[in-house]
């Protein structure tokens, strides 16, 4: 789902709450026994991360460790006491710095201290397009927390420096790499 469909959807889910308290009525009632975890989300979130990688990725395909950490925000959507955070993953899987696929899971810490963190496990792939920029697709489901069962995306893009790519050339590889973030959880 692209931004623009999910600020439409965000904006249609506002005016009917809107409508609703105009009218006295509450927006949404939970259930007596429902809690944080079942929440219903609308959320797209933009960010930045920084990923290391053990060994680090070459042209060759081998095994990799990953270890992520970055922040997001601010977030677009419902509920609106997810407004920004920081976001960690790891994982592994086989890479080189212009193909590969990896499993994990991640977490992230919400800056509200009236939620829960969200854990997640992924499945990523990475591809390349033109211009030598490289993507990155994390997909996978939100296992506990906020938003549990959601389906969760993160999109990150990775623009080719010189000296990462020069670091791509040599034995022990690029052990860093840096990029936009977009989150998602439907």
């Amino acid at each position: 789902m692209n931004l623009a469909t999910t600020l439409r959807r965000c904006g249609a889910l506002m005016t009917s709450a809107a409508a609703l308290s105009v009218l006295g009525l509450p927006a949404a009632q939970a259930a007596p026994d429902a809690t944080a975890q079942e929440q219903t989300a609308v959320l797209e979130c933009p960010g930045y991360e920084t990923t290391s990688y053990n060994p680090g990725l070459t042209l060759t395909t081998r095994q990799v460790a990953l270890s992520a950490n970055g922040a997001i925000g601010p977030c677009l959507g419902l509920p609106l006491d997810h407004t920004n955070g920081t976001i960690h993953f790891t994982g592994s899987g086989e890479l080189s710095c212009v193909t590969g696929s990896s499993t994990g899971s991640g977490r992230i810490n919400w800056q509200n201290d009236r939620t829960s963190s969200t854990t997640f496990d992924y499945t990523a792939a990475a591809g390349l397009r033109p211009g030598g920029v490289s993507v990155l697709v994390l997909t996978g489901e939100v296992k506990s927390g906020d938003f549990q069962g959601s389906a969760i995306t993160l999109e990150i893009v990775l623009a080719p420096a010189p000296a990462q790519t020069l670091q791509c050339l040599t034995a022990s590889g690029l052990d860093t790499s840096s990029g936009a973030v977009n989150l998602q959880i439907l």
